[in-house]
């Protein structure tokens, strides 16, 4: 490059973008990388790298930092690549077919920016289609919060989440994570199908027929989180006592449970699936106005131990708009969980279920307060109230004025905050 043409480049560049041309032109470069199965050369520059990555500095400044050239055997030169434009630039484009790779290089090196960004889009792609698959890659990952939010998508949408193409890709550990839980809210045979159909797939991947013996044995201990006795009789005698997964002396004792002899082999006890209740009826006449600026609340208790799952409110009066939304769940003065959010509004539908960041433990006959910040369009109201819903003989939830100092005026009789939705 000549000094004329040097300066001519230099003119009206922010620093990012001569940093990326010094880069793409491997000009004046300390550093060679020999990168991938074929070892390609990528040069860069050290203090780039070491202001970037606490890995990179250890690597060139470290007790026992590179002498020479540096193998990275274990990163193709696609990805280390887009790394790399990442640390000069702030900016790469990541996508589904390479945010496995971009992932992995922000973990080897502690790129915590880059991680949060592939986060994002992993967080936009939690649906039943693919949540499984957002799942295996945060728990692969070290993303606690991610991982802890599918996790409990997957249970509150159990059928739906195993019967996805996704759910068959997952690792045995997840797989365990998953079925193991109370939480999970899914048909047993459901559950029983999709674990053989994932332990067949096990078996063709190791090239070995998909016999029962093999099914069995790929499956291990995970067959044992199958909850058989919660099957009917009928199902167990024509799907499951027809095969051979089970030995005899395990199926002679579900037929044994299941004509009042107790069994320990397989849990019995059933998972807790999800109560729904709604305190009121919309009423379509009036709004809920937000332009007082003031929180609604309102307190409730249970009759039994459980956990509250979900918090449901009205959407906008007009089918559309959005609201921007926290809500706090609290026991006395003290937060317990908190879920900031937007609610976005959709033609024919008036409440919406908005799931707590955090599902909290509820303790029988103490006191808990919904308190609701929301800002946007106003909502329907409800009519009808019921202080004390009775979902069955040994469930109620009882509701309460708040105990929070006074709001936006809803209370046990009026207001926002329609209803809750608890497990167990």
């Amino acid at each position: 490059m000549t000094m004329e043409s040097q300066t001519d480049w230099q003119i009206g560049k922010s620093l990012s973008d001569r940093m990326k041309y010094m880069l793409d032109n491997q000009l004046m470069c300390d550093v060679t990388f020999h990168v991938g199965s074929d070892k390609s050369p990528i040069k860069a520059h050290k203090y780039m790298l070491a202001s970037a990555s606490p890995v990179f500095y250890s690597m060139f400044e470290g007790p026992i930092s590179e002498k020479g050239d540096v193998v990275i055997a274990d990163m193709t030169p696609e990805y280390f690549n887009m790394m790399l434009q990442y640390i000069y630039t702030d900016e790469t484009i990541i996508d589904a077919r390479n945010i496995q790779g971009l992932l992995y290089g922000s973990d080897k090196y502690m790129l915590q920016n880059l991680k949060d960004k592939c986060s994002e889009l992993l967080t936009s792609s939690v649906d039943g289609d693919h949540t499984c698959g957002v799942f295996q890659t945060a728990h692969d990952f070290h993303m606690k919060d991610l991982e802890k939010e599918t996790l409990n998508f997957i249970y509150e949408n159990g059928n739906a989440s195993l019967e996805s193409d996704d759910f068959l890709q997952l690792s045995s550990d997840c797989l365990k994570l998953i079925i193991e839980s109370e939480r999970l809210n899914c048909d047993e045979k459901i559950i029983y199908l999709r674990m053989v159909q994932w332990s067949k797939l096990r078996c063709e991947e190791q090239s070995l027929p998909t016999t029962d013996e093999n099914i069995r044995n790929s499956l291990g201990d995970l067959l044992y989180l199958i909850r058989f006795p919660l099957m009917t009789l009928k199902y167990f005698t024509d799907e499951v006592s027809s095969t051979n997964i089970l030995t005899f002396e395990e199926r002679v004792a579900l037929y044994e449970h299941f004509n009042g002899k107790h069994t320990d082999m397989f849990s019995s006890k059933r998972r807790q699936i999800p109560i729904r209740l709604e305190r009121c009826e919309v009423d379509i006449g009036n709004i809920w106005s937000y332009s007082s600026g003031k929180d609604d609340c309102v307190d409730f208790q249970t009759s039994r131990d459980t956990v509250l799952t979900s918090v449901l409110l009205f959407g906008s009066h007009t089918y559309s708009g959005s609201n921007d939304l926290t809500v706090n769940i609290l026991q006395g003065a003290t937060v317990l969980s908190t879920t900031q959010t937007t609610l976005i509004s959709t033609k024919g539908k008036q409440i919406y279920e908005i799931p707590v960041a955090y599902p909290v433990e509820i303790v029988a006959e103490k006191r808990y307060t919904v308190q609701l910040s929301m800002k946007g369009r106003s909502t329907f109201k409800g009519k009808n109230y019921i202080q004390k819903v009775i979902i069955c003989d040994d469930f109620s939830v009882t509701f309460f004025r708040s105990s929070q100092p006074p709001g936006n005026s809803t209370t046990e009789k009026a207001g926002q905050i329609p209803g809750l939705v608890f497990i167990g």
